[in-house]
């Protein structure tokens, strides 16, 4: 069962939860990730968090959040300027980083990996199904959204 600290770092992954069909019918509509859905999971994030720390004087896991969140930011600016990932992409990926990473550092890791691997067959089924052609984009939210909130889940029913 998750402790009181645990229950409060929890409240940024239920913003992301809250957005998260919003986000995926503007993602496969328009091919963006509105900054008024994403930005907010920022403050909620280390608002929450820094209460759970407080609450948990387990400042450790405050920091991996963090630093987990800034590295994610900095690879997905690389990508970004590479124009192999959008702006949105990069800024729900950081948040979802951040959101997991409090809870076990691995946990983000796997999530975004898992949303990666997810796009990338669905790109190849669509290429051999000639519904898209090498070097089409496709929104990469709806993966990250989905493999945040199996991580979330897994996390959830092994504590």
């Amino acid at each position: 069962m998750p402790s009181l600290s645990e229950l409060i770092a929890l409240i940024p992954a239920l913003y992301l939860l809250a957005v998260a069909w919003p986000l995926t019918v503007i993602d496969l509509r328009e091919h963006r990730l509105p900054n008024r859905l994403v930005l907010p999971a920022f403050p909620v994030a280390l608002l929450a968090q820094l209460i759970a720390t407080i609450i948990s004087a387990d400042w450790a896991r405050q920091l991996y959040a963090v630093l987990i969140a800034l590295t994610v930011g900095v690879l997905g600016l690389a990508a970004n300027y590479l124009n192999a990932l959008g702006m949105g992409d990069v800024k729900l990926a950081t948040a979802i980083a951040m959101t997991l990473g409090y809870f076990n550092p691995w946990l983000p890791v796997i999530a975004i990996g898992v949303a990666f691997v997810l796009a990338f067959a669905v790109v190849l089924i669509l290429i051999v199904l000639s519904k898209a052609k090498i070097g089409s984009s496709i929104p990469l939210g709806p993966y990250l959204l989905l493999s945040f909130i199996g991580a979330n889940a897994s996390w959830l029913f092994t504590h």
